[in-house]
């Protein structure tokens, strides 16, 4: 009886030592997987990408505030059609949600082309007084 009790504690023992293994795995790669998340989260970082690439960035904020511009007076501005057509009633001035939109429009084309200008006086600033102290 105790020969047939003696494999069942081998598979037991080899079950557990598995089961520690696997264990072991999952927490190496949970530690993995956080640590690339965090080196992740730093290298894509907005000011990280701002300080590697300087130029592209402020060239990326421009065309997205024209894109946005142009998008922005799309949806306020009637469309133009140069085709003849018969003279249309008087247009209704603009709604208030189209002015809303308009303000808003401005307001972040204007803070956009500020920070940009911000940003690239003060870089050009480092980098005088970087080649002056040479």
């Amino acid at each position: 009886m105790e020969r047939k009790a003696e494999p069942l504690k081998n598979i037991e023992a080899r079950i557990q030592e598995l089961e520690n293994s696997i264990h072991e795995r999952e927490k190496q790669l949970r530690e993995r997987a956080g640590r690339l998340k965090k080196e992740l989260q730093e290298e894509l970082a907005p000011a990280e990408l701002v300080k590697k690439y300087p130029f592209q960035t402020t060239g990326l904020s421009l065309l997205f505030g024209f894109f946005t511009g142009k998008i922005i007076r799309s949806v306020i501005s009637p469309s133009r059609r140069t085709d003849a057509q018969p003279a249309s009633p008087p247009q209704k001035e603009p709604s208030e949600l189209k002015n809303a939109v308009a303000s808003i429009g401005v307001d972040v084309l204007r803070s956009g082309k500020d920070l940009a200008f911000n940003y690239l006086k003060h870089y050009m600033d480092k980098k005088m007084k970087a080649g002056e102290g040479k």
